[in-house]
């Protein structure tokens, strides 16, 4: 398994969409993501490419990528395509939630005022929307996140999932497999947990509810 920790953006990202006076932070829910995904899964990548609208406009990165562990939607040891987000390397493993990219191919390019706060417009360029792969991010990239060797000395390089609660609320049903900093406060699990990837794969499962490969 290859790791690359610099990559680790999906657990540190911060995100705030500002309008007027007002804020928001955006936070990965996982119960409802579970919910709205097309396909949630563990899965390596396997290459990536740059895609590029006629005009030379950046329209994100297409990723192939073999399905480790097909928990919604897609199966085991199939092979899909997914994006746009840059930043994820070739060999590297990730938990993702995905959407399906065709429900844009029949909308007009939303104007910023009508679009989700934070929304990426890759998506929205009319150029772009026709080169998308199949699969999306889900939540502007939160739910895609990086499989790295534990940072625990009692689990050295064991492959693990790191989650700061300040970006995905951890609920106390989460079960633990190493704590780095954190605390327990109204029913959450605060501060950055690490969690072995049989754990978290348990965890999603048990959102999903029965099995969902197609």
């Amino acid at each position: 398994m290859k790791f690359n920790s610099k990559h680790l953006w999906s657990a540190t990202l911060a995100l705030v969409w500002a309008q007027g006076a007002h804020a928001l932070s955006i936070r990965f829910d996982f119960p409802q993501a579970a919910r709205h995904s097309t396909a949630i899964a563990q899965l390596e990548i396997e290459a990536a490419e740059t895609i590029t609208a006629p005009s030379g406009a950046n329209c994100g990165t297409r990723y192939s990528a073999r399905i480790l562990d097909g928990i919604k939607g897609v199966a085991t040891g199939s092979h899909i395509e997914f994006g746009f987000f840059t930043g994820h390397p070739v060999g590297a493993q990730y938990f993702v939630f995905l959407k399906d990219s065709a429900v844009l191919a029949h909308h007009n390019a939303l104007t910023p005022e009508a679009r989700i706060p934070m929304t990426s417009p890759i998506p929205y360029r009319e150029e772009c929307r026709k080169l998308l792969p199949r699969f999306m991010e889900m939540e502007e990239g939160l739910g895609t996140l990086a499989i790295l060797p534990s940072r625990q000395s009692h689990a050295p390089n064991e492959p693990a999932v790191t989650l700061n609660a300040h970006l995905h609320p951890v609920p106390l049903k989460l079960p633990v497999a190493y704590w780095h900093e954190g605390l327990i406060f109204e029913g959450e699990l605060l501060g950055t947990v690490e969690f072995s990837v049989e754990n978290f794969s348990r965890y999603l499962r048990m959102l999903v509810g029965p099995a969902q490969e197609p």
